[in-house]
Parts: structure tokens; C-alpha cells; sequence
């Protein structure tokens, strides 16, 4: 997840997407023997969510790409760090990856033990982001990002804002947009993104931040209003909401989602899985169902993408205790 605030140093992590998914199954087939086995994509969510959705949408391609047989493997648990822990332990040969996200870098911060270390993952690829939103009961007195940090600013401490848990990243990002914009609410964590919404909508809590596609089901019922999105410009999809950045320049509060391989995993095999997870992600077809589902594409290529998991890492503690977070109380 990468977090900027109005003063903190812009680092640029777009790279030209590739091409469409025209690339010969001979490029990358070649290399792998006719016995190999399975490619396991570990996911660190329960089967049926967003995050599993993703990776089944990836998953069916890929295995034409790779002509080689695709085994989704659900790891739910522990904010994907049970996935993590596998994946550290499983045989470098190329046969494991996990399709992550930031959940696995902010949780060196929120959890007393890891059966991982991060930066010791080796990165095949980072993907993309996932976006979130701030929104309001339809009762709330503010139509727009300005108008609520007025309301904000004018009651300090009066409103509640939910989110799906203590540690969350929509609990991280509501606490960069209080810093960002100098205002002060209190924080009631939920057991999840629904729960919250449920709430919100039932007028229990005024404001939560949530991931955006659910936020978008609601919107169309007129039960809550969208106030704007957490990424830099305004998301593909729904263009007549604005950014936080258009009120806070430089505010963005995304989770980056990346593919790591375990340990020591030959350099042969991390480019031959990048090269064939790139060219199905560049699919058209593919990019645009994960708008749908609240996330874009974005490349980094193995080293781009050691950096960023290395600058995450850094930037976790520091607003874990700015928030007062101690580990072991996520």
C-alpha cells in the first residue's frame, strides 16, 4: 500500500502496461519440462471474495500462457500472513507463488510474530492497486471531500467513521486523510467491510472508509453518497467521483497488490513467471474486469517492485504508532 500525504516525497511507480495477450505459449513453454508440476497460486483470502476473485480471473489465462496446469490454493487467515508463512517455506523451484498485497508488509507492524520475513520474498511482479473511498450517510451535512473536512475542522472529535477492522488498511487510510487534512474523528472498527457498511447505511455511523466497488453497489440505491476516492486521479469506472488528491494534492491511500515467489527462487524462473503473469494482466479483457472490481493495473518489474516492498516496510511503523497500534491488537 502506498500512502502520500501533502508533504511527503512523490515516488512514481507506473510503467508502461505491456502488450495485449498476443505473445506465442512457446515463448515461456519451451523452459518448463513436459513433467513439471502444477503452479500453486496461493491467495490469503477465503474462496468467493474480491481477493480470490482476482485471482481466479488471472489464473484461467495463465495457465494457456504458461501451458502448464493453474492450482488456486485459499489460505485465509491472519491478514494473509498464514499465506506468507507458506509461501516462505515452500520449495524455491517455481512452483509457488502468492498473489498479495500490502495486508502482508503493514503486518510487520500490527502482529507480534510473523512466520516470514517480507524483503526475504523474492518479487516477481507488482500488478496494480486497489482503490478506496470515504463516504456519508445521505443525512450527513457534506456533499464533497471540502465540505467535509469544514464540518470536520468546525466539531473536532464530535463524528465516527468505520472501517473494517483495527489495522485495516481503510483504518490506515482514515488516519492519513485525518493527518493530511487536520481534522479529528474517532475510529469504531468493524469485523469486516460489510458490517460497516451495514451500519452506515442503518445511520449508526456517519462516515467509513471502505474498499470502492461495494461502496458503488450501495451509491446506485441512494443509501450512502461517495465522497471521493483514495487514488491519485479519478477512478476509470466512476469519473464523476473526484479524488481526495483534487482537495489534498498529493494524498493517495492505495493497496499495492504484487506476485512473490519463496526464497532464493531462480532468477530463470522469476522471469519467466513475470513475463507470463504480464501478458495475461495486459489483457484487455482482464484489466478491465479488475476495474470493476476496484482495482487497476499497474506494472513494476522484479527490482521496481523489491524497492517498493522495501519503502513500505519503512513507512509502516512510523503511522502504526502515530495511531497508537500495538502489536498484537489487530
Amino acid at each position: 500500500m502506498k500512502f502520500k500525504a501533502i508533504d511527503t516525497r512523490r515516488r512514481s511507480t507506473t510503467i508502461a502496461l505491456g502488450a495485449s495477450l498476443v505473445t506465442p505459449t512457446s515463448v515461456w513453454a519451451q523452459d518448463i519440462p513436459s513433467n513439471a508440476p502444477a503452479l500453486k497460486i496461493l491467495v490469503g483470502y477465503p474462496a468467493g471474495g474480491g481477493g480470490d476473485a482476482l485471482v481466479r480471473t488471472v489464473s484461467k489465462k495463465l495457465g494457456q500462457v504458461l501451458q502448464r496446469s493453474i492450482v488456486v490454493d485459499n489460505k485465509p487467515g491472519a491478514g494473509g500472513t498464514l499465506a506468507a508463512s507458506l509461501l516462505a517455506n515452500s520449495p524455491a523451484d517455481g512452483a509457488t507463488v502468492y498473489m498479495a498485497d500490502s495486508a502482508i508488509l503493514v503486518a510487520t507492524a500490527t502482529q507480534e510474530k510473523l512466520g516470514y520475513d517480507p524483503q526475504s520474498l523474492t518479487p516477481i511482479l507488482g500488478t496494480g492497486q486497489l482503490a478506496y473511498c470515504v463516504v456519508v450517510h445521505p443525512s450527513f451535512p457534506a456533499r464533497s471531500i471540502e465540505e467535509l473536512i469544514q464540518v470536520l475542522r468546525a466539531s473536532p472529535g464530535k463524528y465516527n467513521y468505520g472501517s473494517p477492522g483495527v489495522g485495516n488498511i481503510a483504518h490506515l487510510a482514515a488516519e492519513r486523510f485525518k493527518k493530511a487534512a487536520g481534522v479529528d474523528m474517532l475510529h469504531v472498527p468493524y469485523k469486516g467491510g460489510a458490517p460497516a457498511l451495514t451500519d452506515l447505511i442503518g445511520g449508526q455511523i456517519p462516515i467509513c472508509f471502505i474498499s470502492l466497488p461495494p461502496a458503488l453497489a450501495q451509491r446506485s440505491t441512494g443509501k450512502l453518497r461517495v465522497l471521493g476516492v483514495t487514488t491519485l486521479q479519478r477512478w476509470e469506472t466512476a469519473k464523476d467521483i473526484p479524488s481526495i488528491a483534487e482537495t489534498l494534492p498529493g494524498f493517495e491511500a492505495v493497496t499495492s497488490m504484487f506476485i512473490v515467489a519463496p526464497p532464493r527462487t531462480p532468477g530463470a524462473a522469476v522471469e519467466r513467471l513475470a513475463s507470463g503473469f504480464r501478458t495475461v494482466l495486459s489483457d484487455p479483457e482482464i484489466k478491465r474486469t479488475f476495474l470493476e472490481m476496484g482495482a487497476n493495473v499497474e506494472f513494476l518489474g522484479p527490482d521496481a517492485l523489491g524497492k517498493q516492498i522495501s519503502a513500505e516496510l519503512k513507512s509502516w511503523p512510523e503511522l502504526v504508532r502515530s495511531i497508537g497500534i500495538r502489536p498484537g491488537s489487530s
